[in-house]
């Protein structure tokens, strides 16, 4: 997977997300992107924004294996949450980067916030190393860094205000912790719980 900027024009769309995957128990995926446009799922004001609501979703849910689809629709709200918060950083390599590389230390150094300035130099160091990141411009890592801290709120990782964002270790229900193993996703278990 590539790195790219398409997150700013994404939001976290838990509940659209969570309702998409209780769909697809009983349909394939071109049945509920047909039920999604009829029916206006998502509550959208254009077909063109549903669509591509839809495109974000689907692809993050692809990038889920089946059991965290079905999990996602069954589990507590929090773990829901936190399996779709997965399928966001495997759709996304910069935010699970973000997430592997700065949140993950955070839990386990202790550090009990989330800086502007760990954003920045995140975004600068990986700048530095890769050209498609490079070429993101200013305004879109400005966008991207609120994006992901939104995403991070909305699925319980950090709490309090955006200018003053706390680490929130998240609660790892056995289930979900089990199944991300099964599923060969160790490193998105460690990118939560600062897990080594």
């Amino acid at each position: 997977m590539e790195y790219n900027a398409s997150a700013t024009k994404h939001l976290f769309w838990f509940v659209e997300t969570r309702e998409t995957a209780r769909l697809l128990g009983n349909h394939s995926m071109d049945e509920v992107r047909q039920i999604v446009i009829e029916e206006n799922l998502y509550q959208q004001k254009s077909d063109s924004r549903l669509i591509n609501e839809f495109g974000c979703i689907r692809k993050r849910l692809e990038a889920l294996p089946e059991e965290l689809q079905r999990m996602m629709v069954t589990a507590d709200i929090n773990t829901g949450k936190l399996i779709a918060f997965v399928g966001c950083m495997a759709a996304d390599k910069l935010l699970f980067d973000l997430m592997y590389d700065v949140y993950r230390r955070k839990i386990y150094l202790g550090e009990p916030t989330l800086t502007d300035a760990d954003l920045n130099i995140f975004f600068k160091d990986k700048q530095d190393q890769n050209e498609k990141v490079a070429a993101i411009t200013d305004t879109s890592v400005k966008k991207l860094k609120q994006v992901y801290s939104k995403y991070m709120f909305e699925a319980g990782l950090l709490t309090g205000k955006i200018s003053d964002k706390q680490v929130n270790k998240p609660y790892i229900d056995p289930d979900l912790r089990f199944a991300l193993q099964r599923n060969a996703m160790d490193k998105y278990l460690a990118a939560l719980t600062g897990e080594k």
